[in-house]
């Protein structure tokens, strides 16, 4: 997914939650964000991830949701 952050952002907060199986979540500022290619990741067990970015780059930022094993019916919410 592709965010386009507002300048003066203070705080990015990118969870992720429900559905089935084991989705890993992960930000870049830069880049599309994968599991090699990322500043900050959540690699928990199930579908509850979060990720809290401080002082946000403005612009567009990325996240992606990759999973360590199948999953299906994720939400992801993002607040700024």
């Amino acid at each position: 997914m592709r965010l386009n952050v507002p300048a003066g952002t203070r705080t990015l907060t990118i969870t992720a939650s429900g559905g089935t199986g084991n989705a890993d979540l992960y930000y870049s500022p830069t880049t599309w964000a994968t599991t090699t290619s990322s500043t900050q990741r959540s690699t928990g067990t199930g579908n509850a991830e979060t990720l809290t970015v401080a002082n946000p780059p403005a612009g567009y930022n990325y996240i992606s949701l990759y999973g360590s094993q199948a999953f299906a019916g994720a939400s992801v919410k993002v607040q700024y």
